[in-house]
């Protein structure tokens, strides 16, 4: 059955995809084969749980007979009474039902037992990331000290004696080709990944001996793909900080575009956003979840900037909450948009788990090196020279026609 329901929440969310390619028979045939999986087995089941009740029964009946018989002859030789015999019988009875009850319930019971292997291998899966420590926070500064780093995927290794210091307050962009390391480096400083070498050190700390609570509290994140849960606006920024009031969220999002993006939506704050923010554009979702991380103040700021193509203004105003944001936090910025590259004070450069250069924008474009490759790759295209230039020589669209005029 469960093979039977992933495959129907596949077909059910990729099915835009299937038309498109025409894949509706394939996807008919691939339910099909499982469906008839599942309905052989469960034609099994059926026979084998039915056919428990009347065997039971019927065990129950021979052996009441065989009684019957064996206590006739022993009432014959005088070994047992009457009465005794009949007691015997009905409190056989009283043994027999409960247990014929049970078998009537097996089905049940084999889906309980099911259900609860699941749920206790969950509830025993060990968590990879182990701390040697609990010590709380009062205060968290954000610098952020990587000491030759060893992380690896099963046996491929990502990041080999990576060393790199964050100074409090500072704004550092990742940047680099796809597999770089770039997610990896965030994951390990939101202690989502656990290391295998080397030291990760937070305000001078190990970064194992630390409360994730009270750590995690002094997170802000936003993720490639912001993630929005059923409710309004107003509840998806709340949940940083249940505490805030409608009135700081509405000064705080009037800050971002002179809250023009508000006045975009039907009911403002009120507004619902459905399911994973279907209802918002992914403009609009960028927007609620950096303000989102702006209500919560953290410590240590980290965006994996989507790369969805967005508007000008739109991008304007996710522009304006970052900066909001970086004024007050450290930050560790996996760019792919050129405003949000010139905007940290120093970028690294990565390339197969190591930095190959770092700098800020003017400087490592100057060097001609590994940047300007990224640069002319991902971010020339996006620059205002690079529009002006474009516009300069595109060519001149060509005149009306002349209106013919009636003889």
């Amino acid at each position: 059955m469960a093979n039977v329901n992933a495959l129907i929440k596949e077909a059910v969310t990729g099915i835009a995809v299937a038309k498109n390619f025409r894949q509706e028979a394939a996807i008919y045939q691939a339910f099909g084969e499982v469906n008839q999986q599942s309905y052989r087995i469960n034609v099994q089941r059926g026979f084998v749980l039915a056919s428990v009740f009347p065997t039971l029964n019927a065990l129950g009946g021979a052996g009441t007979a065989l009684l019957v018989y064996v206590g006739g002859l022993s009432e014959l030789q005088g070994l047992i009474t009457y009465g005794g015999w009949y007691l015997f019988i009905s409190s056989l009875d009283y043994f027999w039902f409960p247990v014929l009850n049970l078998s009537a319930f097996w089905s049940q019971v084999q889906g309980g037992l099911s259900a609860a292997e699941r749920v206790f291998a969950l509830i025993d899966a060990e968590s990879t990331v182990r701390q040697i420590g609990q010590s709380p926070l009062s205060t968290l500064e954000g610098e952020i000290q990587f000491e030759r780093v060893e992380f690896r995927y099963a046996r491929e290794p990502v990041l080999e004696a990576f060393s790199l210091h964050v100074r409090p307050g500072e704004d550092v962009a990742l940047v680099g080709h796809t597999g770089a390391g770039k997610t990896t480096i965030a994951k390990l400083i939101s202690r989502f990944y656990e290391f295998q070498g080397g030291a990760l050190h937070i305000d001078g700390q190990d970064i194992r001996t630390l409360d994730l609570r009270d750590y995690r509290r002094r997170l802000g994140i936003v993720p490639q793909v912001p993630f929005l849960f059923s409710g309004t606006i107003a509840d998806n920024v709340r949940y940083a900080r249940p505490s805030v009031g409608d009135g700081e969220i509405a000064a705080l999002a009037g800050r971002i575009g002179d809250g023009e993006w508000l006045e975009t939506l039907p009911e403002g704050l009120q507004t619902e956003v459905g399911e994973r923010g279907a209802r918002l554009s992914m403009g609009q979702r960028q927007l609620v979840s950096l303000l989102r991380v702006l209500v919560q103040r953290p410590a240590i700021f980290i965006l994996d900037e989507a790369t969805a193509n967005i508007d000008p203004f739109t991008e304007y105003q996710i522009q304006q909450a970052l900066r909001l944001i970086l004024e007050e936090a450290t930050s560790i910025l996996i760019a792919h948009r050129l405003s949000t590259v010139r905007a940290a004070d120093r970028i690294i450069v990565l390339r197969q788990g190591a930095i190959l250069e770092e700098g800020d924008h003017d400087s490592l474009l100057g060097r001609g090196g590994h940047y300007a490759e990224l640069y002319n790759t991902y971010f020339r295209h996006q620059s205002l020279q690079y529009v002006e230039a474009a516009r300069q020589f595109a060519p001149d669209p060509p005149p009306p026609p002349a209106s013919r005029s009636k003889p």
